[in-house]
């Protein structure tokens, strides 16, 4: 069973790419991988000792399911985090510092408003 579902895992996730250069992404889809297959392993090893699966079809096909779910749901947080971390970066420092004064205005009014109301009580 094992010689089936590989190539059909490796089928749905050789096109998934985080970044641009092969060896950075060859480098990030190793370490989702381990993860995917870490997770996995470790699910079908609870559900044999609990004696909910028997057999090595069964456990097979548990396997590479929850590898391609846990590989697939890596990816796109992987994918968000980067996409975070890029966004964050592109934005100018003179946005970052105006937004950083109001934040600070805004704390600082709330605090004094606050503070006169717990006075009035």
């Amino acid at each position: 069973m094992k010689y089936i579902l590989k190539p059909i895992f490796e089928l749905k996730t050789g096109e998934f790419e985080l970044f641009g250069n092969i060896l950075y992404n060859y480098i990030a889809m190793g370490i989702i991988g381990l993860i995917a297959f870490a997770v996995a392993f470790e699910v079908v090893g609870k559900l044999y000792a609990n004696d909910m699966i028997s057999g090595r079809t069964s456990g097979s096909i548990i396997h590479w399911i929850v590898r391609l779910v846990v590989f697939i749901v890596l990816f796109y947080v992987f994918s968000l985090f980067i996409w975070l971390i890029k966004f964050i970066i592109s934005i100018p420092w003179w946005v970052w510092l105006i937004v950083s004064i109001v934040f600070v205005a805004v704390i600082g009014i709330s605090f004094i408003f606050r503070r006169k109301s717990s006075k009035v009580r």
